[in-house]
């Protein structure tokens, strides 16, 4: 008697422990998906975000954002806000006209979340679209400007600049600190108002 109900015992623990595990390989998937889109006024550029799971717990180390913008341009971004109260978006790096798509530039924001509360300010909820922050080109609205995608011919380890341009986002609800959350772009193309 005593034997069958330690067996029940240990079966319902490990059990337990293997849907944990289970779900927890679940949350490790890509989750976050970016959006660029063109503010009402015509000239502010908005990179929005909706996941696809909640996440928990809800801690959120490090994002990356790069856009692309046609070389001809000159595109120079200006004015960046970053929207979540505690947050900071900050241009990180650029390359401009790298041989792999010589057209274009390509100019990447960052989010480090340890610092203060930033961790946890997103307050992720899924399907549910955040704004994350903002900024314009010292030129104004300029059409071709688009999200890097997966598959673009810069987003590979090496690449000519030897810089790691790739979209990126890390919260410990869907996974580990060293995997990638971010799954792909959504949205339409930005067309500016004539």
């Amino acid at each position: 008697m005593k034997t069958n109900k330690l067996f029940r015992l240990l079966s319902a623990a490990f059990g337990g422990i293997v849907c944990s595990i289970a779900a927890a390989s679940a949350m490790a998937e890509a989750t976050l998906e970016y959006k660029l889109a063109l503010a009402e006024d015509g000239k502010t550029y908005q990179v929005w975000m909706k996941p696809s799971a909640t996440p928990k717990p809800d801690i959120s180390l490090t994002g990356q954002v790069t856009i692309k913008a046609p070389h001809a341009a000159g595109f120079k971004a200006k004015n960046l806000v970053s929207i979540i109260d505690g947050t900071n978006w900050v241009e990180a790096s650029r390359v401009d006209m790298p041989k792999e798509d010589a057209d274009y530039d390509y100019i990447s924001f960052s989010f480090v979340g340890l610092q203060g509360t930033s961790a946890r300010n997103y307050a992720w909820e899924k399907g549910k679209e955040q704004l994350i922050f903002s900024f314009e080109n010292e030129g104004g609205c300029q059409e071709g400007v688009t999200l890097m995608a997966n598959d673009d011919p810069f987003n590979t380890e090496p690449n000519s600049a030897n810089t790691n341009p790739g979209n990126q986002f890390t919260n410990l609800g869907w996974g580990t600190v060293s995997e990638n959350n971010y799954a792909g772009n959504y949205g339409d193309a930005i067309s500016c108002k004539q």
